[in-house]
């Protein structure tokens, strides 16, 4: 995940936006995972300080989902769902170039309809 292709990818812009990662931590995060170089635009201790950070956070959302699983309110309907929405932005993500800003919209309208109806008690 370049900074380059990051910025091209409207769709990945905008989920980032919502979610609870910075651009820069989903960078780390990116770079950990594929084992790459780690960012040059930042000293080793605040690197490494933010790699533990991405590292806590990544967890605490794991034990989130599992706690969220076992007192019922993320049932396998809802992962079945979430995992169709991951599965449909792959091929967006994956052919980004094909999508202009106007698609983004509409994808992220579909996105909020289908997470709402997720949280509706």
């Amino acid at each position: 995940m370049s900074n380059n292709n990051n910025q091209n990818n409207s769709v990945l812009m905008k989920i980032i936006e919502n979610s609870t990662f910075t651009e820069r931590q989903i960078q780390i995060i990116y770079k950990i995972y594929n084992k790459e170089e780690r960012l040059k635009d930042i000293s080793s201790g605040a690197y490494y300080r933010e790699v533990k950070q991405c590292k806590n956070k990544l967890r605490k959302l794991y034990y989130s989902i599992i706690l969220l699983n076992l007192i019922g309110i993320l049932n396998n309907e809802q992962l079945i769902t979430i995992n169709s929405i991951i599965d449909k932005l792959s091929l967006i993500k994956n052919n980004h170039d094909k999508y202009h800003d106007k698609h983004v919209e509409s994808v992220m309208n579909i996105i909020e309809q289908l997470l709402n109806k997720l949280l509706q008690v």
